[in-house]
Formats: C-alpha cells, sequence, structure tokens
C-alpha cells in the first residue's frame, strides 16, 4: 500500500501554510482562489483520500504512544500483529504520533513485569497491550487508570479492566473448536494431549487457560468419551521440548491427537517427525511461517488464524479515535473473526507472508 501524503507535504507543494490546506480539507473558508486551486491541484495529482482522523487537533498537538507486546521473530504472531500495527500508523500518519514500543519474552513472567514497569513510567499519552499475563496486566492497567491514560487490549481480554477497546477472537469458542477438529481428525475413543508452553514464573498465559476451557467444555457438553491428558513443552529450549515430547508419547500410545494452545504447534511437529507409526493429528493456532510449514507437509492437521494483523490495525485505529474525540463507546469489546486453515486453503493466505 501507498504511503498517504500528508498535509506538510501538500502544504509544500502548493506553497501554502498546513493552515490553509487544513481549512480547504474542512471547507472553513477564507482562502484565496488562487490558494485552493494550487492545494486542489497537488491533491488532484497525489490522489489524496481524506483522512477523518486528521484535523486541526491532530495537527497541532503530538500523542506519544506506548504499544507493549511480546518480542516476535519474523514470521511468528506477533510479528505479523506488529504489520498491522505499523499499518494503521501509516493510515493515519497525518497525526502526530511518537511511537515507543516495550517488548517482553511471553514466556517470562519477569521479564513481563519489567516491561510493564517500563510503561507505566513512560509518560504514554495512550498505550496499548498484547496481554499475556493476566495478574501483571491488572496492575498495570489499575496505574493506568489512575493516571487517566487510556488503553486498548490486543489478543486477549482481561477482565475488570477498562479499556477503551478489546481486540481479539473468542478464546473459549476457540476451544470448542478445536476439540470439535480433534474429534473429526481421529478415531472415535482415542485418546487426546493439552500441550502448553512452560513459562518462567509458572504462570499459564491467560489465552491458554480459556482455550483449555473451552476444548473440555466441548467434549463434556456433546457427551463424547474422550481421555484427555496434559502435556508442557519449553519454546526456549527446543532440545528439552523434543525429548518431552517423545516421552510423553512412548508413555502414552494412545494419543491419536494433540492440541497446542499456542502458535508453537510446529515444536510438536517437528519432534515427532521420524517418529515410526506416526499417525498423531495436530491442531494449533496461527498462521506462523513453521506451522505454515507443517500443513504443507501434512505434520499439521489443522492450525485456527486469528487475524493479528487485522487486531493489531484497528487498536490503533481505536486509540486515535480517542486520543482525537474522547467517545463514549457503547461497545469495547470487539471479536475477531477465524480462519480454520488446512493444506487445501494455505495458499490463499499466501499474504500474509509477503506483505
Amino acid at each position: 500500500m501507498a504511503k498517504q501524503v500528508k498535509i506538510k507535504d501538500i502544504a509544500e507543494k502548493a506553497g501554502v501554510s498546513r493552515g490553509t490546506v487544513d481549512r480547504i480539507l474542512h471547507n472553513r473558508g477564507n482562502v484565496s482562489e488562487s490558494s485552493r486551486k494550487a492545494v486542489e491541484s497537488v491533491l488532484a495529482e497525489n490522489n489524496y483520500r481524506f483522512n477523518i482522523h486528521t484535523s486541526a487537533v491532530s495537527l497541532k498537538k503530538g500523542f506519544r504512544l506506548v504499544i507493549s507486546t511480546p518480542e516476535a521473530a519474523p514470521g511468528e504472531y506477533w510479528d505479523t500483529v506488529g504489520k498491522g500495527i505499523s499499518h494503521a500508523l501509516d493510515e493515519y500518519s497525518d497525526i502526530s504520533i511518537e511511537c515507543t514500543y516495550v517488548y517482553y519474552n511471553q514466556f517470562d513472567i519477569f521479564s513481563c513485569r519489567k516491561a510493564f514497569d517500563t510503561v507505566a513510567d513512560s509518560h504514554a499519552d495512550a498505550v496499548i497491550i498484547g496481554a499475556t499475563f493476566a495478574s501483571e496486566t491488572k496492575i498495570l492497567c489499575g496505574l493506568l487508570d489512575k493516571a487517566g491514560i487510556p488503553y486498548a487490549f490486543i489478543d486477549s481480554v482481561i477482565e475488570k479492566t477498562n479499556p477503551v477497546a478489546t481486540y481479539s477472537s473468542d478464546q473459549n469458542a476457540c476451544g470448542r473448536m478445536i476439540g470439535r477438529l480433534l474429534d473429526l481428525f481421529t478415531p472415535e475413543g482415542a485418546e487426546l494431549a493439552i500441550f502448553s508452553s512452560r513459562r518462567i514464573g509458572n504462570e499459564r498465559a491467560n489465552n491458554s487457560m480459556r482455550r483449555m476451557a473451552g476444548m473440555k467444555e466441548y467434549f463434556r457438553d456433546t457427551g463424547s468419551c474422550r481421555t484427555i491428558k496434559e502435556s508442557k513443552l519449553s519454546v526456549l529450549d527446543p532440545e528439552e521440548s523434543k525429548r518431552d515430547v517423545i516421552e510423553f508419547m512412548e508413555k502414552n500410545p494412545k494419543v491419536k491427537g494433540i492440541a497446542v494452545l499456542n502458535s508453537r504447534g510446529y515444536i510438536v511437529s517437528d519432534a515427532l517427525a521420524g517418529v515410526s507409526g506416526n499417525d498423531i493429528s495436530i491442531v494449533s493456532f496461527d498462521l506462523t511461517v513453521n506451522n505454515s510449514r507443517c500443513i504443507k507437509n501434512g505434520t499439521i492437521s489443522a492450525v485456527i488464524c486469528q487475524r493479528p494483523e487485522m487486531q493489531g490495525f484497528h487498536a490503533v485505529k481505536a486509540i486515535i479515535r480517542t486520543l482525537l474525540y474522547n467517545p463514549v463507546e457503547k461497545n469495547i469489546r470487539h471479536l475477531m473473526p477465524v480462519d480454520i486453515i488446512i493444506r487445501e486453503n494455505i495458499d490463499d493466505y499466501k499474504e500474509i507472508f509477503t506483505e
């Protein structure tokens, strides 16, 4: 997508002030005919698309936005969220926003606490939070509430907080969905397993707990007699994870379906590669580069994609709307559509890796 021309660029090309451009865009009058024609010529030349957020207020005042999300390598889930954030900042580039990123290790509660302490001391005008740990997020939100700083959530809903907006999939529904998929993919009566991530600080991620509850709820409500076993893997130590996965499967040979409650399904898939008699169906979350590889080679049966780029984009948009207009929103919780991606439709999502 081409970068939208800024008002300061229009003013410079037309040889007028920014205020003149603003008056023309908002039809406020008090502009000479020659200035109007010069500005309109530049607008037409650059195919300018008026942005409803561009106003005299936004031109005169700058905002400091702090974004705190888990760190991610290229092609991972939070990297795609970051693309959505960047897209939004580019879309609304006429608004003066100083953006600061504070990343943390989502598998280390102490890293999260340190990052959130930095956010609390940042003197931000607004904050976007990619929440992993519920308790730490509640503490940060309490400080932001006390300071009157608006904030929005990406990828999670944290109870007893006051965000201006949340953008996430319905995690309980996603858990039920993963249960239904494994019910379809595995023989009747086969045992199933749930793998979650081992985290420093021994606190489970908020979304993982909701997904696990949803999956168990599905089997309870449908009356399906399934034995569901639980295990953990270490994202920080792939070799340890490989040993743990193989050992678990050796002890539980009746397990024919595995739910990986985060975006690391490829770790289980890679660990089981080459294992004799491997007929395990794996369902995971998020169309990362590595999960995509495993779907294509058939070692992951399906992933549930939560539209991370859309979440990032809309969170920025909601914060900008709050900073400019402080509207009273009737609905602050926005549920994102999810996609079930399998080998037969994965090529339809190739733009995720090329944008």
